[in-house]
């Protein structure tokens, strides 16, 4: 039989400023996978191996792990002196075409600032946080106005939040899960770990209720891939060679959508094509949708971030930092994580979608799903690359 690109994609793919800092780097070097790795297995000891060494500069090298949509990083730093930095977004990754109202993108700035009050934390520090000091920024004011103002000092009590440790085990797992469901009780040791949330989350594992919900999240996934402006968002953050990956250090890729192996090697070596033509083709969006069911409907548990009232970026700030929390405390029990929010954006065609999940959970009209992630049992890890700091400063 012969091995058409469809036939392959649907059977294969589809399945599987630095001066403000402490120490300038002059060493020229290249970044792989293994700096990578070192980078999420002890982020502390990584940084000091680039010659950071004062505690400000470890807390922003460590917070670039922070998980963020597309992998597009979409932060800037101003260290204001060796106790504090001003947080901002970065305009130039904003995602427009599925996130009109930046609330991704805020919930973005509040796992860089959760996981920054994490490692402070680890290297005893106490931590304030301040929203919006210069008032909100918009869409094209970010270079005017911080986030927020991050400020560390020494801690007056030995009282430790213990989520830090999962961050060698964090990571956006998309591959296929396996196993049981995930129990109440590991729900309930969860929430014990991450401690009070921001807001309400929302644990499903009724296998009656997952069959009700995930044809949803898989008719909006397949909505999105059709959608033309949303999939060419996706062919733009791309990366598909081991250069272009680790010289760009940033957005999607084969791997971080689980495949692996021979079958990541037929897909790069023979059929993966970011041409527009291709990329647009009826068999390539069939087999991300295809690759997608796989991954959604072996989902052994559902988390939804539920706000109540208001839904500004404040409260989009703070679901960040629920995320956070909750994807770390899936990490130190080794549980996969995953996002998957193409049923909750601000475009009209998701929001069909948003009313539908809303009905499902009995929601009122007022409360909100900020964010919907799948959890399970898995194997598989890829750890994403982070640029260098450098590129972050101003």
């Amino acid at each position: 039989m012969k091995l058409t690109r469809k036939r392959f994609l649907w059977n294969s793919f589809a399945t599987g400023a630095m001066v403000s800092l402490s120490t300038l780097q002059t060493k020229l070097y290249a970044y792989t996978a293994k700096d990578s790795q070192n980078h999420r297995k002890d982020p502390l000891e990584y940084a000091e191996s680039l010659g950071f060494t004062k505690p400000l500069d470890q807390i922003l090298i460590t917070a670039l792990l922070a998980p963020n949509s597309h992998n597009s990083q979409p932060w800037k730093i101003r260290r204001v002196s060796d106790s504090e930095f001003l947080l901002f977004g970065d305009a130039d990754k904003q995602l427009p075409e599925i996130d009109s109202r930046n609330r991704q993108f805020f919930h973005t700035q509040g796992t860089f600032l959760e996981l920054a009050h994490l490692t402070a934390d680890k290297l005893m520090f106490d931590t304030k946080i301040t929203y919006f000091p210069k008032g909100k920024p918009g869409p094209k004011t970010f270079h005017l106005n911080p986030v927020a103002k991050f400020a560390i000092f020494p801690k007056s009590k030995c009282v430790h939040d213990f989520l830090f440790s999962g961050i060698p085990n964090r990571r956006m797992n998309r591959s296929v899960y396996s196993g049981e469901i995930i129990t109440n009780e590991e729900i309930d040791d969860l929430k014990m770990l991450m401690g009070p949330s921001r807001h309400q989350l929302l644990f499903i594992n009724d296998p009656k209720q997952l069959e009700s919900i995930l044809p949803i999240l898989d008719a909006a996934f397949a909505m999105e891939t059709n959608r033309t402006e949303s999939n060419e968002l996706n062919r733009k953050w791309f990366r598909v060679s081991q250069e272009d990956i680790y010289n760009k250090r940033d957005g999607l890729t084969l791997e971080g959508n689980g495949l692996s192996g021979i079958k990541l090697w037929f897909a790069k070596t023979f059929f993966v094509d970011l041409s527009k033509e291709t990329w647009h083709s009826e068999s390539s969006k069939a087999a991300g949708i295809q690759m997608f069911q796989n991954q959604v409907y072996s989902s052994k548990a559902l988390v939804f971030v539920i706000t109540k009232k208001s839904d500004d970026e404040g409260t989009w700030i703070e679901t960040g930092r629920d995320f956070m929390r909750v994807s770390l405390a899936c990490a130190v029990r080794n549980i996969a994580f995953h996002t998957m929010n193409q049923s909750v954006e601000d475009y009209p065609e998701s929001r069909v979608f948003t009313e539908q999940l809303k009905t499902l959970l009995g929601l009122k009209q007022n409360e909100q799903i900020q964010l919907i992630a799948r959890m399970g049992r898995s194997s598989y890890d890829y750890d994403s690359p982070r640029r260098e700091i450098k590129s972050f400063m101003i």
